[in-house]
């Protein structure tokens, strides 16, 4: 079970006396107060881009069904946990009204002004879902993008062929929303009988490389359909792009959950004592960290280490320099890939002690992970290397 679907109401809990001891620096309670909302509301996931760019059918394909539909009609619409299926609308007089069922099934109020669509779904537990369509002239978009980074904390950025007045809209995001979006191209199947998806992602990956962690091409209603038929359809599902950008979105929502889970459990055992006895253990490193066989020895799992960390340069150079939020996110992984090798070997003094270095490099690294700038990225890859250099020098034991 991963991380993002874990109960961690008792590491909140714990954070929250910490908090309340008093006993916090001031400039660490910001940050604490900071972590404890987090924990205790999900992921938000923003889904936007300009009017008829498949944002409704993509939410509805991460789903699995159809929930939004075509009634939205330009709205805002956001996706959450609710022990019943529930439409709210609100309303320009501050009223709300509520509806049983599905948007995709009700009628939408002339006046509504937003929607929220609860769903017993436990997925939503983690993460909730919000369209939020641009519309209007440049600068009423650009002030309904920058509300959306500043309440998102992840970004799907859906549109056809991304043109120049698109880019100049997202050019102003800061960073730190840009280390967390993604540029989706919605209506692949289109661009495909056109004959021009090929030219178009290639056209595209130099500024998808600087501003998005990447550029999916998602048939959204071919993902829906595979999503929703009576037998599975993997082929399609795979075919239509849809499994990647899922996959790699829950990668990012767990990525959060971990660092945020992390942060809080450091900040506990600076300031408040031991973690409770029924919090969450430490995430596991992801798949990609974990080598396919246990290290044979403290040789091998510095080898992985090394290769690791000299193959993510690799890729950073190659997309035109380090970015803050996959580097670091990166930089975990293989912290923790180091870690999960350590744990494969016989206990000894050596290991015994790499393994102390092991947690004591990790929570550098989440230090390095508040600040999400170039320089973390750069202290956090230098980290690595001074590590690999530590660990060398173990004595054998």
């Amino acid at each position: 079970m991963s991380l993002s679907q874990r109960d961690i109401t008792p590491l909140a809990g714990q954070l929250e006396h910490t908090l309340s001891t008093g006993l916090l620096p001031p400039d660490v309670t910001g940050w604490g107060s900071q972590l404890l909302q987090r924990l205790r509301q999900p992921v938000r996931v923003a889904v936007t881009g300009a009017p008829g760019t498949g944002k409704s059918a993509l939410i509805d394909m991460l789903l699995g069904r159809v929930v939004i539909g075509r009634t939205a009609a330009g709205l805002p619409v956001e996706i959450c946990y609710g022990p019943e299926e529930q439409v709210v609308f609100d309303t320009p007089a501050g009223t709300r009204r509520q509806q049983a069922g599905c948007l995709a099934d009700t009628a939408v109020p002339p006046d509504a002004l937003r929607v929220r669509q609860h769903l017993p779904d436990l997925r939503l537990r983690a993460h909730s879902f919000c369209e939020i369509p641009l519309a209007g002239p440049p600068g009423r978009q650009q002030d309904t993008l920058q509300q959306a980074a500043a309440m998102a904390d992840i970004i799907l950025w859906c549109s056809e062929t991304f043109p120049e007045a698109e880019q100049a809209l997202w050019s102003a995001m800061p960073d730190s929303t840009k280390d967390h979006s993604f540029l989706v191209l919605t209506m692949a199947d289109r661009q495909i009988m056109r004959g021009i998806l090929p030219g178009l992602i290639q056209s595209l990956e130099p500024v998808a490389a600087e501003e998005f962690l990447g550029v999916y091409p998602v048939a959204a209603i071919q993902g829906l359909t595979a999503q929703t038929a009576g037998a599975p359809a993997e082929d399609l599902w795979r075919s239509s792009g849809g499994r990647q950008l899922a996959e790699d979105v829950q990668r990012q929502i767990g990525l959060g959950r971990a660092s945020d889970a992390d942060q809080a459990e450091l900040l506990i055992r600076q300031f408040g004592g031991p973690l409770p006895a029924d919090a969450p253990p430490p995430p596991a490193a992801s798949p990609a960290a974990v080598p396919p066989a246990p290290a044979a020895s403290l040789a091998a799992a510095l080898d992985q280490l090394q290769s690791g960390a000299e193959d993510m340069l690799a890729q950073a150079e190659a997309a035109g320099g380090p970015q803050a939020g996959p580097v670091l996110a990166h930089c975990m992984d293989l912290i923790r890939g180091l870690t999960a090798s350590l744990e494969t070997l016989p206990g000894s003094a050596a290991v015994s002690a790499a393994r102390d270095a092991a947690q004591d490099g990790e929570e550098l690294l989440m230090l390095c992970q508040l600040e999400q700038d170039e320089d973390a990225a750069i202290d956090a890859v230098t980290l690595l290397f001074q590590l690999k250099k530590e660990l060398a020098e173990v004595p054998p034991g």
